[in-house]
């Protein structure tokens, strides 16, 4: 009897220890991933624009001016416009509705702007009867290679990204990998109607700089000259040619101080607009500058503002050498004005520069009561847009920036 158990026990081991073999034998882990694309559809998006009565801006990105307004820019949403009533006063006349704006700058009467991909040109001589002249598609989505613009179905799909699915496991004789076929009917035509968050800051890029009386867009592999004419929009190619403008995966054009700069997610190149060889090139490996002034007097020195860190940074291109940061106090924009940084965001904060010395930018001046998004001057006046409209500044002294009545 106890022989008997003692085979009985001996087989079940056995048999137990071939079921784990057969059972590990055939069994792998699997990865397996696939992305779907994913389409937006601006079929619908407004072609049009729409003049509304005045509203209050909420975080402006530029001011421009011609004779008669100011016109300040708000992100995928529109226009503001201020009529000039002074030397230091405007009030709020309109608001040009523009939904999908990310660029814009005005020349004489005509106001160039972006809508999504397509180029605008708006007739502002009556802002309160503002018109589309003439219209430009798909001008914003060819400019350079398609690996940095959105590819297209048609006049109205574009592909804005994927959705990726990836499965693991194990897999065995008796649970085989699966396959896609359940997410082929989730996700095999993922079409969007609204932009998502990450196109109102990143790719289709927009662009302007008005240099004296030319504006200046993105062009293939270069710079466009852009006008307006009673014939329809004419654009011809600068002779200026950037062996970095793909690189720097450009997002953005910027104009100050006699230079140009050409702004992408990791850095950005720069020249005059005489279009002299300078071939100079900034790298900020990863950190997208947000805005730039050269320092006067210092040949290919600037001070940089990222929007990924609350600092800005003296530096000099050559040799890349990073002098020191600053506290920017949270600051979205800059300006150079009397060999003084104009910082402007949640206070408006004055710096200056020695190139010299160990900090070669350091703080001189903060105004807890002056804020804002964006900011110009006109000679010895600052204007600055915030959520308080447009609010005028005396900066003769610029120890005693005073509000002006």
């Amino acid at each position: 009897m106890k022989n008997t158990l003692y085979i009985f026990l001996l087989f079940v081991l056995v048999a137990c220890e071939d079921r784990c073999e057969i059972s590990h034998q055939y069994s792998k882990q699997y990865f397996l991933n696939k992305n779907y694309p994913i389409w937006l559809d601006i079929s619908d998006m407004p072609a049009d624009i729409q003049v509304k009565p005045p509203v209050t801006p909420n975080a402006a990105f530029k001011i421009v001016s011609n004779d008669r307004y100011f016109f300040v820019g708000e992100k995928m949403n529109g226009i503001h416009v201020f009529e000039k009533t002074g030397k230091n006063h405007a009030h709020p006349l309109c608001f040009i509705e523009c939904k999908y704006i990310k660029a814009f700058d005005v020349l004489d009467n005509i106001l160039y702007c972006n809508n999504f991909v397509d180029l605008l040109c708006i007739d502002v001589e009556d802002p309160l009867q503002a018109k589309i002249r003439l219209r430009e598609k798909k001008y914003f989505n060819g400019y350079s290679e398609k690996s940095l613009n959105l590819p297209y179905q048609n006049e109205t799909t574009y592909l804005i990204g994927y959705k990726r699915v990836e499965l693991t496991g194990i897999e065995t004789d008796k649970n085989p990998a699966p396959d896609f076929s359940e997410y082929d009917k989730l996700y095999g035509n993922i079409i969007v109607k609204e932009i998502p968050e990450s196109l109102q800051t990143d790719k289709p890029f927009a662009g302007f700089a008005r240099i004296e009386h030319e504006m200046y867009t993105f062009g293939d592999n270069s710079l466009a000259v852009c006008s307006c004419s009673s014939d329809g929009i004419i654009i011809t190619q600068s002779s200026f040619f950037s062996p970095y403008y793909n690189y720097f995966q450009l997002g953005s054009l910027l104009y100050r101080d006699g230079m140009i700069y050409i702004v992408g997610l990791n850095g950005f190149e720069y020249m005059n607009y005489h279009w002299y060889p300078l071939r100079n090139a900034y790298h900020s490996y990863g950190r997208k500058p947000l805005d730039i002034v050269a320092l006067k007097n210092q040949a290919n020195s600037f001070v940089i503002l990222y929007d990924t860190e609350s600092c800005i940074q003296g530096i000099t291109t050559t040799g890349n050498y990073t002098y020191n940061s600053m506290p920017s106090l949270e600051a979205v924009s800059l300006m150079n004005i009397r060999e003084t940084i104009f910082a402007l965001g949640k206070q408006l904060t004055l710096y200056r520069y020695n190139l010299y010395s160990n900090y070669p930018v350091e703080i001189v001046k903060q105004y807890p009561d002056i804020s804002g998004s964006s900011m110009m001057s006109d000679g010895n006046t600052l204007i600055v847009a915030g959520k308080q409209g447009l609010l005028f500044y005396d900066i003769s002294d610029l120890e005693n920036i005073i509000l002006l009545p």
